[in-house]
């Protein structure tokens, strides 16, 4: 030990102790023996011999000698050779932090001097180098920065004992590093808000990076988020398709930017919602009810409703949506005539997954409709008609036994009668709707006798029941007390709707017994009261000249008054007059201007338009007798001081009773026409210049009339009149389109 030989005997037991000689050869013959040690201390038993020689055999003995001289050999005791320190092997290299952490086994010499480890990247070991030294028995680890594990490393270690002798390791090769251990996706979960991928933390030392990769397939992905802290294990997304499959995968790296791909996992994919059904579009002229199917789960979101123009809903957009399930159906409006429309419906589910319907198509077509109505009396007429606010159909008529308004829905159909129990020789003229509450007043004529007739102005409400009735008539001058006297034939002929909300009224009034009959303007509150009534005469008494107002439009300051100038009675020869009566700058019964047009023996004015030009167009008929039987229709268009002429003459036997004009500046007229014994209703239309675009006739082959023309919501036109058929007659209703066409006759 410690480079020398410990050397112990035995004590020796003499009382008479002298000394111990202690002798050392390395020879067995010792013929080179030498004293190396002596001791007259009996307890001194152990010498340390310095500087031998371990690895051969030395030989030793003890003389011990007493008081007397006399000596003891003892036996020779040969040393053991010295035994090479215990080999000790590396444990472990493990690469982390960049470096390699090296273990090796605690030596178990008690004379250890120290370790030296040993490194080298060639197989060969040829540049192998001391890499650590250590005299510390206890110090078994060592960290070797700065290395490549991706190259075989090769490390020995020597351990050396205090005579210098030392063992060498086996050669320990360092395994390359490897690659970072795959993290799969373990699970892809989503909600309405966001979708969920799941994978294990990574256990590698050296770890890096996560790399999340996203892709509908597993051919083409794309890099979504990179995660540098290994204990983030979950992402969330909110863009995403839950009714297609998104694949993901975690590619994990080192620190040596070695990287290993996991498996790749799908969500489950959401069911695709069932479309909805669209049904077969319901139309009513232009309008159009749209149903569809309700959608039955609750994972509803809205529907939108498309429109296009073609089947292939090019440019198509959203008409309507709405966020309520039960909300199914859809009311379109002023929809264009002759135009294709396509529907289609979509639903949306709460991951905003949208599904289409079927397509839908629709042109709209006019509603058009020829229909009779018959109260159930043998007779029934027709006189004017309108249609109203809501889209239904008002007409004023009469029966054989009193004065009716009849109503009907919109396809003119369900009619209904309302009687007033007036006179059986009551016959009403015309008809209006009021602005201020949608009723409606109508204006009747009152046969009492050969020598009394008088009017009366009715005003209902919407539903046709009487709310008021007011009758006027002459009144003689010498007994004004006892009101309309029973003998005077006035009569009245048109009625208008007045800027103040009351009545406009003309016709005749019987001013005196010798003179006959003045043109007679009338002017009634909103509640049927007389306001003013104005006479108005074309010429002096004693020219036995009869004036008949036959329609009235009301100006800022006055009236323009469509008449008759008719010699000595009533059925007498007769012209037509327009006149201007301003209250304002002229007397009580003079006018501002008149016209007159003798345009046959027997003329007779029916209607009067203020035109778009702003003058005024008149429509009438004229006859060389009056029988009633013969006639031709005519326009007279004048300009806004009453100056004009004849715009168009019609051949033939035909009768003009109303009058509109559209938008276009076209005069829809319409009347009868006689063809031999057949009498036909007659509608016809005629240009700004004069010129016939149409005409259209309708009837069987009796004797069928219109007496009142409207223009209807859809620039189509109502007709009022009677048709005659086995001796008796129903009121006469016919809706065509622009044209003047019916396109679905009963």
């Amino acid at each position: 030990m410690n480079s020398g030989f410990n050397i112990n005997w035995e004590k020796s037991d003499d009382g008479d102790f002298y000394q111990y000689d202690l002798y050392h050869s390395i020879n067995e013959t010792l013929d080179d023996t030498s004293l190396i040690f002596s001791s007259n201390n009996i307890d001194r038993t152990n010498f340390f011999m310095e500087d031998t020689d371990p690895f051969i055999f030395n030989y030793f003995y003890i003389i011990v000698t007493d008081t007397f001289n006399y000596s003891t050999k003892g036996d020779i005791h040969t040393s053991s050779l010295e035994s090479l320190p215990d080999s000790i092997e590396i444990t472990d290299i493990n690469y982390m932090n960049g470096g390699f952490h090296i273990t090796w086994e605690r030596s178990t010499d008690d004379d250890f001097q120290k370790y030296d480890l040993y490194h080298s990247i060639n197989e060969t070991l040829d540049d192998t180098s001391l890499i650590f030294s250590s005299n510390n028995i206890e110090n078994v680890t060592y960290f070797m920065e700065n290395t490549d594990p991706l190259i075989i490393n090769y490390f020995y270690i020597i351990v050396s004992d205090s005579s210098n002798f030392s063992t060498k390791s086996k050669i320990y090769t360092s395994s390359l590093d490897p690659k970072p251990n795959a993290i799969h996706i373990e699970s892809v979960t989503y909600d309405n808000l966001s979708m969920n991928i799941f994978w294990n933390e990574s256990l590698d030392g050296d770890f890096l990076k996560y790399e999340l990769y996203k892709g509908l397939d597993t051919t083409s992905t794309s890099l979504l988020e990179t995660f540098f802290d290994k204990l983030v294990t979950s992402f969330s997304i909110n863009d995403f398709d839950p009714y297609s499959s998104n694949y993901f995968r975690i590619i994990v790296y080192d620190t040596l930017n070695q990287s290993t791909k996991g498996n790749f996992l799908s969500n489950s994919i959401q069911p695709t919602p069932e479309p909805v059904d669209l049904d077969p579009i319901n139309s009513f002229g232009n309008e159009f009810t749209i149903v569809w199917s309700v959608y039955l789960t609750n994972d509803f979101e809205r529907y939108n409703l498309y429109q296009a123009n073609d089947i292939n809903m090019t440019n198509k957009e959203i008409i309507f949506t709405t966020t309520s399930r039960t909300e199914n159906s859809y009311f379109s409006t002023d929809n264009d005539y002759e135009t294709d429309y396509y529907f289609q419906v979509s639903m949306i589910d709460n991951w905003g997954y949208e599904v289409y319907s079927n397509i839908e198509y629709i042109n709209p077509e006019y509603f058009t409709f020829i229909h009779n109505y018959d109260s159930g009396s043998d007779t029934d007429i027709g006189y004017h008609g309108v249609q109203t606010a809501s889209g239904k159909y008002k007409m004023i008529g009469k029966t054989s036994l009193d004065v009716i308004m009849i109503g009907t829905d919109r396809s003119g159909t369900e009619p209904w009668f309302s009687n007033y129990n007036y006179d059986t020789n009551e016959s009403p003229v015309d008809l209006i709707e009021t602005e201020e509450d949608q009723g409606y007043v109508f204006l009747s004529n009152i046969i009492n006798s050969e020598s009394d007739t008088d009017i009366r102005i009715t005003k209902t409400d919407q539903n046709g029941a009487p709310i008021w009735d007011m009758v006027y008539g002459f009144i003689d001058p010498y007994d004004v007390p006892s009101g309309n006297a029973d003998y005077g034939l006035d009569l009245a002929n048109d009625i208008s709707l007045a800027l103040d909300g009351g009545y406009i009224i003309t016709g005749q009034y019987n001013t005196e017994i010798e003179r006959h009959w003045d043109l007679w303007v009338l002017k009634l509150n909103s509640s049927g009261e007389k306001e003013n009534e104005h006479l108005i005469t074309a010429f002096a008494s004693n020219d036995q000249i009869m004036e008949n107002g036959h329609a009235i439009l009301e100006t800022i300051d006055g009236y323009i008054i469509l008449g008759s100038l008719a010699n000595f009675e009533l059925g007498g020869p007769s012209d037509v007059w327009l006149t201007r009566w301003d209250y304002n700058d002229v007397d009580q019964g003079d006018t501002l201007w008149s016209s007159t047009w003798d345009i046959n023996t027997y003329d007779y004015p029916t209607d009067l338009i203020t035109n778009l030009e702003g003058g005024y167009t008149i429509a009438g008929y004229s006859s060389d007798n009056n029988n009633g039987d013969d006639g031709s229709s005519w326009l007279i268009k004048a300009d806004i001081d009453g100056a004009g002429s004849i715009l168009h003459s019609f051949t033939g036997n035909n009768f003009i009773y109303s009058m509109i004009e559209t938008e276009s500046g076209d005069y829809i007229l319409a009347g009868k026409k006689v063809d031999g014994s057949n009498t036909q209703g007659w509608i016809v239309s005629i240009s700004q210049d004069g010129n016939q675009n149409w005409e259209k006739l309708y009837g069987s082959e009796d004797i069928d009339s219109f007496y009142s023309i409207e223009e209807t919501s859809d620039k189509g036109f109502i007709l009022t009149g009677e048709t005659h058929s086995n001796g008796s007659s129903d009121i006469f209703h016919v809706k065509t389109d622009p044209s003047g066409n019916v396109l679905l006759e009963e």
